[in-house]
């Protein structure tokens, strides 16, 4: 009984798609730091959340009226995905954030493109992008509750009948 709350604890584990998500790159260029944040992570092919955080150098006051553009292209097979990332599409309103669908699996090279008061600021990384799950793989911890909680079902009734016969 006392690692009933444990395993439902972990076979309830749902995936959360939020602002935010993991660090994959900081930088400082010109007058920023910027930080982008992928969700879900790791970055598998299909959609994902990028999420960008602009501040400023000094005293990394955050930036809210930049226009910020994502360009990525794949190493390999040259697939370009281009992506305005804005405040209006991000629920945290201090983030700027774009949906972008990956087409494949592979090293994409992000460049981001920040223009603020004239100034336009380039910085650019890599992302590692892995090939998309199964289409099952999303709704596995679904399917495995209802016959993990019959097993425990069983278990917990188990113990019940060995504690009356005692």
């Amino acid at each position: 009984m006392k690692l009933l709350l444990p395993l439902l604890a972990i076979l309830a584990r749902v995936p959360v798609f939020a602002d935010g998500g993991t660090v994959q790159l900081r930088k400082e260029a010109g007058d920023l730091v910027i930080t982008l944040f992928t969700s879900p992570s790791p970055v598998s092919g299909g959609l994902v959340d990028i999420s960008l955080l602009l501040q400023n150098r000094n005293g990394l006051d955050p930036v809210l009226d930049a226009t910020v553009s994502l360009a990525l292209r794949e190493n390999t097979s040259n697939s370009e995905v281009r992506a305005p990332a804005t405040r209006e599409q991000a629920r945290n309103k201090l983030l700027y954030a774009a949906p972008v669908t990956f087409p494949t699996p592979g090293k994409w090279r992000i460049v981001i493109t920040v223009v603020q008061n004239g100034r336009e600021t380039n910085t650019s990384g890599t992302l590692d992008v892995e090939q998309a799950p199964g289409n099952a793989t999303p709704y596995a911890s679904y399917l495995a509750f209802p016959p993990a909680i019959i097993v425990l079902f069983v278990i917990r009734e188990r113990l019940i009948r060995r504690r009356a016969h005692r």
